[in-house]
């Protein structure tokens, strides 16, 4: 986020705060998104890494923002059949006893 974005509501950006995250972090983005564009996940990325953050990324040509929402036009079948399958495999790698 740009410093002329900060305002009372959103004082830091969210990438300020990479290094306090206490968990592991899944990311699922459209590489035709706007927000955040792909040079914004690089960034983020970037950042995760710097602090040795435990995290998965997975990026979708074809997929902007919303392609898991099935019932919109921008609804991509196929990203989102594997991000179901990547956010699945997530958990049970992370949240399984």
């Amino acid at each position: 986020m740009p410093p002329e974005a900060l305002n009372a509501k959103t004082p830091v950006a969210p990438l300020d705060l990479t290094r306090d995250l206490p968990c592991p972090i899944l990311g699922l983005f459209g590489n035709d998104d706007s927000s955040p564009t792909p040079a914004q996940v690089d960034q983020h990325e970037a950042e995760l890494k710097k602090h040795g953050k435990t995290y998965e990324f997975h990026r979708y040509d074809g997929a902007g923002h919303g392609f898991f929402y099935y019932h919109a036009a921008m609804y991509r079948q196929a990203q989102a059949v594997d991000g179901w399958a990547k956010v699945w495999a997530f958990l049970e790698k992370y949240l399984s006893s």
